[in-house]
């Protein structure tokens, strides 16, 4: 059965529907309402957040700012530090380098850690080769001493007197040596410190001055004693002519008289030359070329160089050769040398006679020629003669006797002739040098100062 709808009921229906719609809308106003109002203070609280975080990072901003400033300021300061050290280590090591006498530095096993430029100059040898190297072995002498049983650490030997030190080229040197512990911040043991100071040319002009106060008092004692001898043997050669004016030649007493006669003349020959050295004749100033005078005295010994099957080699290189003095008495210097290196070599052997010239600027070197230092600085211009021979050498412990008078190694010597040389050289302001080994042959070697042009 088919059922009609009432009048009216539609509108109602849609009435309902409105008004329902009408409050879902309210319901979605209000809950978008509240949305909102939630966004607005989350919104607010994200801006509330990003301003104080804004404000975080400005201050830390700030903060990275200055400790950027701050940074940059200990960066220069230490930068500064830095330069400051190195100037001072510049400087301090431009002190070490420029020390008028050598140091090395060890460390406590005595194994060298440095040497300065004057240490290097002085001992002939460079940094790089010496670094390392036992101070000991270097030098030749204990310096270091080891540690002993005890818990002492090592520590440096005392040296009073000059050691002795020969060079790469075979220079013999004296050095003077002092040495300090090197110490830390906290006073503990680093290494050791050894002061080196080269007092060859001091210890010659001492041997010159203990020699010449020897020379004075025995010249003196020499003089009269010469003049005491010479009056009677004046009077036994008057007497022995007289009676050999009486004697036939074939007598026997005559040859006796002649044989008295010989050694009247090989005595009055010996008191000539001790009064040549006690009271050498004056000598002639002149200009003298010291080459020409080796030239003649090597040709004037050619022969008996041949007779003992000895080799003369003249090597001279040095360009100026003039200085002022008596040719004479230079010859008999040039002669007796040769000769004494002749007689070292009974068995043949070499001489070789050699000329350089040199500068000399160490004052303690200048006060053996009497000179002072130029006024420029420059030195003071010298001729160097050597005559080495392959002989038999002189010992050691001999070698500062040789220049007194009456001391000889030599059978038949008169030892007067080296006493002699030494005079001719010390009345030329020169002066002259001895270096030699037992069995090694002996090397003479003579300084003049060359004639101003």
């Amino acid at each position: 059965m088919k059922t009609t709808p009432r009048a009216g009921a539609a509108p109602r229906d849609a009435a309902e529907e409105r008004e329902a719609l009408k409050a879902r809308t309210a319901s979605l106003e209000m809950e978008l309402a509240h949305k909102n109002f939630l966004l607005q203070q989350g919104f607010e609280k994200f801006i509330e957040a990003a301003e104080k975080l804004q404000e975080s990072h400005q201050r830390l901003q700030q903060k990275v700012d200055e400790l950027n400033l701050e940074l940059d300021g200990k960066n220069k300061e230490l930068e500064k530090n830095l330069q400051e050290k190195e100037e001072v280590k510049a400087y301090l090591s431009n002190i070490f380098e420029s020390l008028a006498i050598g140091v090395l530095v060890t460390d406590l096993d005595g194994r060298i850690t440095s040497v300065n430029r004057t240490g290097q100059e002085m001992l002939g040898t460079e940094a790089r080769s010496a670094v390392g190297t036992p101070i000991n072995n270097l030098l030749g002498v204990d310096l270091v001493l080891p540690a002993g049983k005890t818990e002492a650490p090592p520590r440096p030997a005392v040296h009073e007197e000059p050691v002795s030190y020969r060079r790469d080229e075979g220079e013999e040197l004296k050095l003077q040596l002092s040495s300090s512990v090197m110490r830390g911040e906290r006073e503990e043991p680093l290494g050791f410190i050894f002061n080196v100071q080269d007092v060859t040319q001091l210890k010659k002009l001492e041997e010159d001055a203990e020699r010449r106060n020897r020379f004075t008092a025995m010249g003196e004692m020499a003089a009269n004693i010469a003049h005491e001898i010479r009056n009677p043997l004046g009077s036994i050669e008057l007497f022995t002519s007289l009676v050999k004016k009486s004697l036939d030649d074939e007598d026997e007493n005559a040859t006796l008289m002649k044989h008295i006669s010989s050694n009247v003349a090989s005595m009055d020959h010996l008191i000539s030359n001790l009064l040549s050295y006690t009271k050498p004749r004056p000598s002639s100033r002149q200009r003298a070329d010291v080459h020409e005078l080796l030239r003649s005295v090597a040709e004037i010994s050619q022969f008996m160089a041949s007779q003992r099957k000895v080799a003369v080699h003249l090597s001279l290189d040095a360009e100026r050769a003039a200085v002022l003095g008596d040719s004479e008495q230079l010859k008999q210097v040039f002669n007796n040398l040769l000769l004494n290196a002749l007689q070292a070599m009974p068995e043949g052997g070499a001489v070789s006679v050699t000329s350089r010239n040199l500068k000399a600027d160490d004052p303690k070197l200048l006060a053996r020629f009497k000179l002072e230092q130029a006024e420029d600085g420059g030195g003071v211009e010298l001729i160097e003669v050597t005559v080495k021979d392959s002989g038999t050498g002189i010992a050691k412990d001999i070698q500062n006797k040789i220049f007194d008078p009456f001391f000889t190694t030599k059978d038949r010597g008169t030892g007067l002739g080296l006493a002699i040389v030494h005079n001719i050289i010390e009345s030329h302001n020169a002066a002259i040098d001895l270096e030699s080994q037992a069995d090694h042959g002996s090397k003479f070697t003579i300084m003049f100062p060359l004639i101003k042009d």
